[in-house]
C-alpha cells in the first residue's frame, strides 16, 4: 500500500503536524506499507503525475490531498493518526525512531 501526502507548502510547527511528520518518515522506505509527503512548492513535478489531482486542483482549499494507491481519499485537511490506522489496519501509536535511524524527522 503507497499512501500520498500533497500539500501546498511546508505546515506551520504543532505537535500533530510533528506526529503526521513523524509516522511517514517511519514507514518512507517501508515493504508493505509506504509514505511520502510531496510539497507543491518545491516539488510541482509530482502533482503532474495524477490527473484527478490536476483536476481537483482547478477548485479552491483542496490541499492537502491524502491518495492511497494512486486514489484520493482524504480532500482539505491532513490525515490524523486515526485516519491512517483506519486506513491501514495498523496501530500508529507510541512510534518512536530507531537508535540507528538515518532519515527520521524525530530526531
Amino acid at each position: 500500500m503507497k499512501i500520498e501526502l500533497l500539500e501546498e507548502d511546508i505546515p506551520e510547527f504543532s505537535n500533530e503536524m510533528m506526529i503526521l511528520t513523524q509516522v511517514f518518515a517511519t514507514f518512507k522506505c517501508g515493504e508493505d506499507l509506504q509514505m511520502a509527503r510531496y510539497n507543491f512548492k518545491n516539488q510541482p513535478e509530482i502533482f503532474q503525475n495524477y490527473p484527478q489531482v490536476t483536476q481537483m486542483l482547478e477548485k479552491k482549499d483542496v490541499l492537502p490531498l491524502t491518495l492511497v494507491d494512486g486514489e484520493i481519499t482524504l480532500i482539505g485537511d491532513y490525515p490524523t493518526v486515526e485516519d491512517l490506522t483506519e486506513i491501514t489496519g495498523l496501530s500508529f501509536q507510541n512510534l518512536g525512531c530507531e537508535e540507528d535511524c538515518q532519515d527520521c524527522s524525530c530526531q
